[in-house]
């Protein structure tokens, strides 16, 4: 049987939203929300609330999460490979008191409209397809502009051939942070949580919302109450 754990790391120090992971949409913290899709996928053995603040770390207790101390030295930041490094440390402490972990899943708890059945299937992605890891995107139609000194250019088509949107053969996705699940090689050697061959699954742009910014949250909040009526 293949050992799965979500990881939800949870810093008490964000910026933009002071205690931004214990606050709430629907009356339910942003990491109770994440350990809920972690506890309720089907394919994930173990839940882990990864937190240097205690209220953080009791909200993700009472929603029936494990619940791992932070290191200090990992409370300065969360840039993508300070998490990566986090990720190698909390796999390392876990398996020195159980089993070893096949499969790493990382839940963020700014990702409250992702759904528990797309966090099933991106653990799919490296447990049943092979991949040696996988993440959640959403398709973007942008014209994208590079700006040079004082002019821009168009990166990703061509204005004299600019035809409807909705004909245009974009194939561009966005990377938007609601779930990866990576294969527990991998993250240890290369320290990343992204490489081999990469497994993706496609979500929806509106619950592709990330909480950064008072404005997410909002956002979030709002989409909760009313999601699109053609939304999934």
């Amino acid at each position: 049987m293949t050992n799965v754990t979500a990881i939800i790391p949870a810093r008490g120090g964000s910026q933009g939203i002071p205690l931004k992971n214990i606050k709430e949409i629907n009356d339910d913290p942003l990491v109770g929300i994440a350990a809920r899709h972690g506890l309720e996928a089907d394919n994930i053995n173990r839940t882990v609330v990864n937190s240097d603040h205690p209220e953080i770390r009791a909200a993700g207790e009472e929603y029936g999460a494990d619940i791992m101390d932070r290191p200090e030295r990992f409370t300065q930041d969360d840039s993508v490979q300070e998490v990566d490094r986090l990720l190698q440390w909390c796999v390392e402490e876990l398996e020195a008191e159980g089993p070893e972990i096949d499969v790493v899943v990382l839940l963020y708890p700014t990702a409250p409209l992702r759904t528990v059945e797309t966090v099933e299937e991106t653990v799919s992605r490296v447990v049943d397809d092979g991949h040696d890891s996988a993440l959640t995107l959403y398709e973007d139609d942008s014209y994208l502009w590079e700006r040079g000194g004082e002019t821009v250019s168009p990166t990703n088509y061509d204005p004299k051939k600019r035809g409807p949107r909705q004909k245009e053969d974009w194939n561009q996705w966005v990377e938007n942070k609601a779930v990866y699940a990576m294969d527990r090689d991998l993250l240890m050697e290369t320290g990343c949580r992204i490489g081999g061959s990469i497994g993706y699954v496609e979500m929806p742009e509106w619950r592709s919302v990330d909480v950064d910014a008072p404005r997410d949250l909002e956002l979030a909040r709002l989409l909760t109450e009313n999601p699109p009526s053609d939304g999934i």
